[in-house]
């Protein structure tokens, strides 16, 4: 039987880690990912446990965790859809993140280390292991240019060539989609203590008739959201044949606005083109 909630979309994801009661699957979690003691890992704030209704149904918003701890600031968010770009995608965050830790009159000096924790549900590297983690260093000397930069991409389809037992478990739990895998991973877990009330939160989650009527409602939009960039993509890439690489995107950014209702914003986005590119090619056309 499938999960009604499953604990890889994103809404379901956000809940089960800023619920205040479940602060110590967040530090396991993170503690697994970071390779830090759990000891070490306290003074957490969450600074954004609201879901907005508002988000739930909004093509590409990120429903993610944001928070501050004794190891800085960690933005962890988990995606199940490609938007392309995404390794650039996830540079732009971790800048914006880094960025706004600071008011004008601030000095550099306050500015924490910041990991951006992305958890994916598709292929980004060429390798067969599951958590990848970027550093800055000199190309020659590999000397960091600084500990305040870090960035983790978990690909949850490597889940199981995980070197790390308790990271391959986290990553396991995050994959799952039945309950026959609930009963094994509870069966079986090397971590009944976190990785059982995880699922036990889990199926609470699945049986809360409010949050399965917004888990609906986010399932819907990404789905809609899959279709779309597909729609777009391949409408893209038959006028790009036609036409030209560059009105190929331009039809597939009016095609997501026209037939699916996407901002002008969003719709730039999935097409991966600039308002000024769009703009100008719209001119050239008249």
């Amino acid at each position: 039987m499938l999960i009604k909630a499953k604990p890889k979309l994103d809404i379901v994801f956000k809940k089960l880690f800023t619920d205040i009661q479940n602060t110590d699957l967040l530090i396991d979690f993170i503690s697994c990912i970071i390779d830090v003691p759990k000891k070490d890992i306290y003074d957490i704030t969450i600074l954004d446990n609201e879901v907005l209704p508002e988000s739930i149904d909004k093509k590409f918003s990120r429903l993610d965790v944001l928070l501050n701890s004794s190891q800085g600031t960690m933005n962890i968010e988990i995606q199940v859809n490609n938007y392309g770009n995404f390794k650039e995608r996830s540079l732009y965050y971790w800048a914006k993140t880094f960025s706004n830790q600071l008011n004008e009159s601030e000095d550099y000096s306050k500015l924490q280390k910041t990991i951006a924790i992305n958890i994916i549900d598709f292929n980004l590297f060429d390798c067969d292991e599951p958590h990848s983690v970027f550093f800055v260093s000199e190309k020659d000397r590999f000397e960091l240019l600084t500990d305040k930069f870090r960035i983790d991409f978990l690909e949850l389809k490597k889940a199981g060539n995980s070197k790390n037992p308790m990271l391959k478990e986290w990553l396991t739990f995050l994959s799952v989609t039945t309950e026959e895998e609930l009963d094994i991973m509870n069966t079986n877990t090397m971590n009944p203590e976190i990785i059982g009330k995880a699922i036990a939160v889990i199926r609470k989650m699945s049986a809360d008739e409010k949050l399965l009527y917004d888990i609906q409602r986010r399932e819907k939009a990404i789905l809609d959201e899959r279709s779309a960039l597909n729609f777009a993509k391949n409408e893209g890439v038959v006028e790009g044949k036609a036409v030209g690489k560059a009105e190929g995107k331009i039809e597939g950014v009016d095609n997501l606005i026209n037939q699916f209702n996407f901002s002008l914003t969003d719709a730039l986005k999935a097409m991966n083109i600039s308002e000024s590119e769009y703009n100008e090619f719209k001119l050239l056309r008249k």
